[in-house]
């Protein structure tokens, strides 16, 4: 069973919310990105912690898919684009880090 990552994730939209309309999507994930090749001020091994996949569902389609690694800087910023489906429906962003560990977090679209 793999350990919950909790991390701080903003998600927004640029375009208008209506179906079958071309959005921007521009996703943000709080995480600090250490690649495991550095030390810190006092000589001490900084160990590898990095966000390994990150996808983006709405319904059940997947919309966005991204493996990240050790070239990926600190607090990632993502844009992609899209068409908005006929129906409305939950965004949902999903990440896991290269220890299994997983998360994930929920924001509902609606159409004006």
């Amino acid at each position: 069973m793999s350990q919950s990552l909790d991390l701080r994730v903003r998600l927004s939209l640029s375009g208008p919310l209506r179906p079958n309309a071309d959005v921007e999507v521009r996703l943000l994930i709080g995480h600090m990105m250490e690649t495991g090749f550095r030390y810190d001020g006092s000589g001490v091994h900084v160990a590898k912690d990095i966000l390994q996949f990150v996808k983006v569902h709405m319904g059940d389609a997947l919309i966005f898919e991204a493996e990240l690694g050790t070239g990926m800087a600190a607090n990632p910023m993502l844009f992609f684009s899209f068409t908005l489906p006929p129906q409305a429906a939950d965004m949902v962003v999903s990440w896991a880090d290269h220890q299994g560990r997983t998360g994930q977090m929920r924001q509902p679209v609606r159409y004006s």
